[in-house]
């Protein structure tokens, strides 16, 4: 019979969201298999109790009001950027008058420079906005939002990162060490047993293949992998990741 093994990568270079979306999908997978050797039970039920407080742990640095705030004012802040950014691309495109065209022209290409996306990390949000803020300081620039009529918005698009930079400030204030302390241990406590656990599966894989342990292994493999590529992909474009609330800022 030929066995699945579960892929043994390390998760310990995962930030904390991603982390927590890898252990909790070994979780789901392993408590659906069915498996009667005793060690097995005895490491299945540890490692579900470890999830658990550490599931607890991470909701404790997560609960805070001024997550959602950021949320609310970072959704502002979207807003008036994709305003800015298409008012100023329709009229580069649509207007068949040059003189006017040009605006619009000059203002789009702002955000082409710098590679704008309105779903980027926070802190690479941040700063793009405030780097591109600079350039559009400048005389012809601002005259050319002042035409298409984006001065009040481009003030309130850089008011609202402000706000946000000011209150991620606030909130890692507000996170106790304490709080951070408790995530920490109940994480290594909970990575030491998974990897402890991953190689008595793949052991009794080795020398006493069970189909429900090697179709746990090809979900959670499949779980993991998928898991894995969006780590790197928000790595390489900067993603807005961490699914805010993961944010370990």
């Amino acid at each position: 019979m030929d066995a699945t093994k579960f892929n043994e990568k390390a998760l310990s270079n995962f930030p904390v969201a991603y982390y927590f979306s890898a252990v909790q999908a070994f979780d789901k997978r392993i408590l659906a298999a069915e498996c009667a050797l005793d060690r097995f039970v005895r490491m299945r039920d540890e490692y579900d109790r470890l999830f658990k407080a550490f599931d607890e742990a991470y909701k404790r640095t997560q609960k805070s009001e001024l997550t959602e705030k950021i949320r609310l004012l970072d959704a502002e802040r979207d807003g008036y950027a994709y305003v800015i950014q298409r008012v100023a691309e329709l009229w580069g495109e649509k207007l068949t008058d040059e003189s006017l065209a040009a605006h619009g022209k000059r203002v789009a290409q702002v955000f082409v420079d710098y590679k704008f996306r309105n779903r980027e990390a926070l802190v690479a949000e941040n700063a793009k906005i405030h780097n591109m803020e600079q350039k559009l300081a400048e005389r012809e620039l601002v005259a050319d939002l002042q035409m298409m009529g984006l001065t009040e918005l481009n003030r309130r698009l850089l008011n609202r990162t402000e706000q946000i930079e000011q209150t991620m400030g606030k909130r890692n204030e507000e996170k106790s060490d304490v709080v951070v302390g408790e995530l920490k241990a109940a994480r290594e406590k909970l990575d030491g047993h998974y990897r402890a656990f991953i190689t008595y599966l793949n052991a009794v894989q080795e020398l006493q293949p069970e189909e429900s342990l090697s179709k746990a292994a090809q979900y959670y493999n499949a779980d993991l992998a998928k898991i894995d590529l969006q780590y790197q992909q928000s790595r390489k474009k900067g993603g807005k990741d961490e699914l805010l609330a993961g944010e370990e800022n």
